[in-house]
């Protein structure tokens, strides 16, 4: 287990994986939530 938490493939993946989440979360657009609404609520809000 101590090999695995040292080894150089594992904090690879996991920066990536962090790095990936945290690019997704900061290129989302603003109104991305409207769109699996119902065209009537995006309707009533714009």
């Amino acid at each position: 287990m101590r090999t695995v938490i040292k080894s150089s493939f594992l904090w690879q993946f996991a920066f990536g994986f962090a790095l990936g989440a945290a690019g997704l979360f900061a290129l989302q657009p603003a109104d991305a939530g409207l769109a699996l609404e119902a065209p009537a609520a995006i309707a009533a809000v714009r």
